[in-house]
């Protein structure tokens, strides 16, 4: 018979070495576990950090292309003012994941094309034997544009005196700074500037598109040196000099921008009293990206005499008119109408009524009040119509395919002047072309600098 105490001990060793075994196995997969911890949480670490790089990569990226654009849809023509306004707009569309920090922007200007870079160091989780290198994205944005040629066309008139005239040249020496740019390439932009009041000075263009005049006295009659002519209201006759100033075209072409030359539809002579409506001695500035040429020309605006608009009107679609190309310098030569990439904008200004027109060089009778003494007036009235109507026709027909020209037009202070108002709001492209601003020079200034920027608008689209 078997002892039932030495199977209790056998049990009891088995039990015990059970769990001896039991413990050895916990130690050995705690070891395992400890080993295996020791490798896969770098790695999961490692993992963490890639997608945080993943996911910075992408916000990153679409803030970066974001202010890419935005850049190069700006006004800015330098390197360091397209890096200034890129990355005001990169700080305002980045979105960071947590511990995430801006390392670098750059935003450079290389010819047409804005170039961007970005750089965003993020924390990092894993140990330093994984790479921890910034997340860096890139961008290119090819800048649309349009060239542009405006004629600015300016009212120099004896009601411009004083506080008046002043106005006008800082609000137009600033539209000339915002719409010239320092950089000319890609696209270009010019600015020609047209002076008006009795009749417009072409200066040295005179005698091509005009002619020279003969000696002698005609009676009647432009083409000589002098003319003689009956006043209006009739009297003893007047005989005036003829000036280098020019006055409307007539015949076929008076509404039209056809070429002029001596022989082939010139412009109109001008033979100005000697005491008032003298000929203006500030000259038109063809087109030019010479902002110190502009300024200069600016400069030299003076106040004084009656109200041609539509002369002024007509040289500033001169200026922009490809068929007027052979009179300018090469650099003042306007491209040909429908030429990709251009716009061709005439910028009329004035402070009230146009009321001087003219019959055979000399303001004629049907000239309106604040034209000059009456008796200085010829006894014939203007063929093309009173001046309102020659300025309606000239806007309507420059607006017209294939010229599609842009017009603006600025009132000084013409608010009660139902004449006016109703030919500047005519005149112009539509009711967002045109500006009254009141009389003083800062409400100058901003109708100037709203056509500004929307030239700049305008210019960085297609």
């Amino acid at each position: 018979m078997q002892d039932p105490t030495r199977h209790t001990t056998v049990l009891r060793r088995a039990f015990s070495r059970l769990r001896q075994t039991l413990r050895d196995q916990r130690g050995v997969s705690a070891v395992a576990f400890a080993i295996s911890f020791a490798v896969l949480a770098p790695m999961a670490l490692g993992i963490f950090d890639v997608y945080t790089q993943t996911e910075q990569r992408g916000k990153l990226q679409d803030a970066l292309d974001a202010a890419a654009l935005y850049a190069a849809r700006s006004p800015a023509y330098t390197t360091a003012d397209v890096d200034a306004i890129g990355d005001k707009a990169l700080t305002a569309n980045l979105q960071m994941v947590h511990g995430a920090t801006l390392r670098s922007s750059d935003f450079t200007l290389v010819g047409n094309k804005v170039v961007a870079q970005a750089s965003v160091q993020l924390a990092a989780y894993a140990p330093m034997e994984f790479t921890h290198t910034p997340v860096t994205v890139n961008s290119e944005v090819t800048r649309s544009g349009n060239n542009l040629e405006v004629a600015l066309v300016l009212d120099t008139t004896g009601s411009m005196a004083g506080s008046r005239i002043t106005n006008l040249k800082s609000a137009a020496n600033q539209l000339i700074d915002l719409v010239v740019s320092d950089t000319q390439t890609p696209y270009y932009s010019k600015i020609a500037i047209v002076p008006y009041s009795n009749s417009v000075n072409p200066g040295a263009f005179t005698p091509t598109v005009r002619g020279v005049a003969a000696s002698g006295t005609n009676t009647n009659a432009v083409g000589k040196a002098n003319i003689k002519f009956t006043p209006q209201g009739g009297g003893t006759q007047k005989t005036y000099a003829v000036s280098n100033c020019v006055s409307e075209r007539i015949g076929t072409q008076a509404f039209t921008d056809a070429p002029a030359s001596a022989g082939i539809n010139p412009v109109g002579w001008d033979y100005p009293n000697a005491s008032e409506n003298t000929c203006i001695g500030q000259t038109v500035q063809p087109l030019t990206s010479d902002k110190t040429a502009l300024h200069n020309e600016i400069g030299t605006l003076t106040a004084a005499n009656s109200t041609a608009g539509h002369i002024g009107l007509a040289w500033g679609w001169y200026m922009v008119s490809p068929n007027w190309a052979s009179l300018f310098p090469t650099s003042s030569k306007p491209a040909a109408y429908g030429t990709d990439h251009l716009l061709k904008v005439v910028i009329l200004m004035t402070d009230g009524a146009f009321n001087t027109a003219y019959c055979k060089g000399v303001i004629a009778g049907n000239s309106g009040s604040g034209s000059g003494t009456t008796s200085n007036h010829i006894n014939c009235n203007s063929p093309n119509g009173d001046a309102f109507a020659q300025a309606q026709s000239l806007c309507a027909n420059m607006k017209a395919a294939p010229n599609n020209i842009i017009v603006y037009t600025v009132g000084f202070d013409v608010s009660t002047d139902p004449s006016a108002t109703s030919l500047l709001s005519n005149c112009a492209t539509d009711s967002k072309h045109v500006y009254f601003p009141a009389d003083d020079g800062v409400s100058l200034q901003v109708a100037f600098q709203s056509i500004a920027a929307d030239l700049n608008r305008l210019r960085l689209s297609h």
